[in-house]
Order: C-alpha cells, then structure tokens, then sequence
C-alpha cells in the first residue's frame, strides 16, 4: 500500500467533509492518502442560474480534468450532481451509504406564508417546479452557492425561506430548528448519496474503493439514475424533431 490515494474535491465546507469521510474509509483501512481541493464553475459563477450556464456536469467538470490529467487519482461527489454518462476513462468506483433523501425547508418567523404569498428561494428547476405547482401564488427566487452561501444570504435578504437537500446540511451540522420536511416534494435522482470516481485504468485505486461500496445505495441510486438518463434522451430526441421541423 505504498501509494498516497490523492483525493480531489470542490473546496466548500460539505465537499471537503465528504472528503474526508472517504479519506477516513481509507485510511482506515491502511491505505495513505492526501486532499487537493478545487474551486468548480459552479462554485465560482454565482450570478446567472445553473439552467443559463449550459454546462452538463457543473460541479464536476473541473475534478474530471484534474483526473485525467493526473493531478488527482479520485474525486468524491454528491452524486445527484454528477451527470448520468461520466467522462471517457472514468468510472463509478464506489457509493456510499445513502443519507437523509428529503428535500427541506428552511423559514424564518412562522410558516402563516404557506397559505397566503410567500417567497421561496432555491437554485433548483426541479424544486422551483414542484413549489409553484404546490403554491401557484408564491413568489420563486434564484438561490446559487454552496450550502453556507446560500444560508447567509437566506439570513440578509427578505425571502420567507429557502429549499436545501436535508442530508447536506446534516453533514455539515447546519440544519437549524425553524425547518420542516418536503415530503411531497420528489427529490433528486441519488440525492443523499456520495459517490467516488477513478480512472478506469487505476487498478490499485479501484480495489481499494470496493471496499466502501455500499451494495443496496448502489443499487438504489442506479435504477434513479437510469430513469433520469431515460428521460434526458426521450428529451433530446424530441428536441431534435422540434429542430427538424
């Protein structure tokens, strides 16, 4: 086990605890181990919504350059933010168990807002959808930045609350009292999981990984995901007829 694992991740607050809890799996199971951590696109433009960036794989494109480029053997994601089809030469090498899946609110004062006009905020057409189809009459606010970010600016502006994934701020110990469960809400495909990929050719890498591969996540999160690669092409087939109208 002489080989250091180096593994790469996005430098907010949850991204490195996911991080370093595949680097504790690691390491207790006596491999070494090192932590580089990058900034993402979509940690770094925060001003225009995810759907106007046109990126597939925001949050993951820049860790997916480092590792083919060699200057990281791993990277750790929440994996509802990695697309369905990975890179040319990368694979799924491990998924842990899965966390919390529920999508929450966070409000601030009492929650009289639900039946007359409210504004919600929150980054997400998935969520954004689901809130206006449940409150027509709300008003629905663009919310970018990793979770702290989207916390504090929660706290500074005059919204009634906003939409986190529960198992983000559970992590990172961030969850307040003044929160209540969406359980009406569908959440994403995989949301509450972690999932680590390497290179297809790192054998060394890819053997240690199976090691923390949690089985039932796996295969949970698989079935999600190909529902959502399913709909992605139905979508692009029926955009390519539109075109060729």
């Amino acid at each position: 086990m002489s080989k250091t694992i180096r593994i790469g991740t996005r430098d907010s607050e949850l991204a490195l605890w996911q991080a370093h809890t595949v680097q504790k799996q690691l390491n207790d199971l006596g491999y070494k181990t090192e932590i580089i951590a990058v900034k993402s696109q979509g940690d770094i433009i925060l001003d225009k919504p995810l759907y106007e960036l046109g990126i597939t794989g925001i949050f993951t494109k820049t860790l997916d350059i480092a590792m083919i480029n060699g200057q990281v053997d791993i990277a750790v994601h929440s994996m509802k933010d990695v697309p369905t089809a990975l890179p040319q030469g990368i694979v799924q090498a491990a998924v842990l168990e899965r966390a919390n899946i529920l999508d929450i609110l966070v409000y601030k004062g009492n929650l009289d807002f639900l039946e007359e006009h409210g504004t919600i905020a929150t980054g997400s057409l998935r969520r954004q959808a689901q809130w206006w189809n449940k409150y027509p009459k709300h008003t629905v606010v663009d919310l970018r930045g990793n979770v702290n970010t989207r916390m504090q600016k929660l706290n500074e502006n005059d919204w009634n609350g906003a939409v986190f994934a529960a198992a983000g701020l559970e992590r990172i110990n961030l969850k307040p009292k003044n929160y209540i469960n969406l359980d009406w809400m569908i959440p994403a495909p995989a949301q509450g999981a972690m999932v680590v990929v390497a290179m297809a050719n790192d054998n060394f890498t890819l053997d240690a990984l199976s090691q923390l591969n949690h089985i039932e996540t796996e295969i949970c999160t698989y079935i999600e995901r190909q529902f959502l690669k399913t709909l992605g092409r139905r979508f692009a087939q029926r955009q390519l007829r539109y075109c060729k109208v």
